[in-house]
């Protein structure tokens, strides 16, 4: 196997050829949010249940914040530069190199493409920037299609979401994450030459709601999930994780799920 395949192994599980990633990068934009103020003990606590396939953060809480129980695949996003409180939360540069990665431990990078702002060609261009260097030391890049405050309604649009998740890996992306479509979510995954792994998204009203929108994506292609909030802000998160690999990796359906998700509360 050459170094791609080698390190895209320690992202999509062997055995499935799937992914369940918690994202921890959230503090970028946002600053300490309800379940990773102290993400050295949320890592601890999830990577724990040896559930979790792969983690996306970034180089400051790879450095200072993160201590896992095993020995997880780490994806680090290298770009950023904007905050919720900034002008413009689409306009990332790059916030750190490839090689600074695998300096620094890691199997996979991120970069952000916001398709349809402001920033779109800058992003699109770091983008395929980020993945010429990634050919060079063969090293994974997921692009994660941004949305930002104006197009977020444009999440629930399959073709939207069907064309960035194509603009993304035709600029050079081995892996997509992007938004889960209710409707029409196969086109999104059949139109997109890599794997696509949905992006957990806000806040879920209930558990159970996490795992419908993780089967949904599940029977519609997908290949796994990156998810934040959704996890690690839910009263029971072990649990969840439990129900969620259920699904990615043991081809459980909802019921089966839910039922496995009540089980692990107790």
């Amino acid at each position: 196997m050459e170094g791609l395949q080698i390190r895209l192994r320690k992202i999509l599980r062997s055995e499935t050829g799937r992914s369940l990633v918690v994202a921890i990068d959230h503090g970028m934009a946002l600053g300490p949010m309800a379940g990773i103020i102290d993400t050295r003990n949320t890592v601890k606590r999830l990577d724990a249940t040896g559930l979790v396939d792969a983690w996306l953060l970034t180089k400051g809480i790879l450095r200072y914040g993160f201590e896992p129980a095993g020995k997880p695949g780490i994806i680090m996003r290298i770009s950023g530069g904007a905050t919720i409180l900034g002008p413009e939360l689409t306009r990332e540069g790059l916030t750190a190199t490839v090689e600074e990665a695998l300096a620094a431990g890691a199997d996979a990078v991120a970069a952000s493409a916001f398709i349809g702002s402001p920033y779109e060609h800058d992003t699109l261009v770091n983008l395929a920037r980020i993945a010429d260097r990634c050919r060079r030391w063969n090293v994974p890049l997921l692009g994660v299609v941004g949305l930002g405050k104006i197009n977020e309604e444009k999440k629930k649009d399959p073709r939207f979401m069907a064309l960035s998740a194509r603009v993304a890996a035709e600029h050079g992306a081995d892996l997509v994450k992007a938004y889960y479509t209710e409707e029409g979510f196969e086109k999104v995954v059949v139109g997109c030459p890599v794997p696509v792994l949905i992006a957990g998204g806000p806040r879920c009203e209930t558990d159970l709601d996490t795992l419908k929108m993780i089967y949904g994506a599940m029977q519609g292609g997908a290949r796994g999930i990156v998810m934040g909030r959704n996890v690690w802000q839910s009263p029971h998160p072990e649990a969840l994780l439990a129900a969620a690999y259920g699904i990615i990796h043991q081809g459980l359906d909802v019921k089966e799920a839910g039922d496995l998700l009540e089980e692990r509360k107790q």
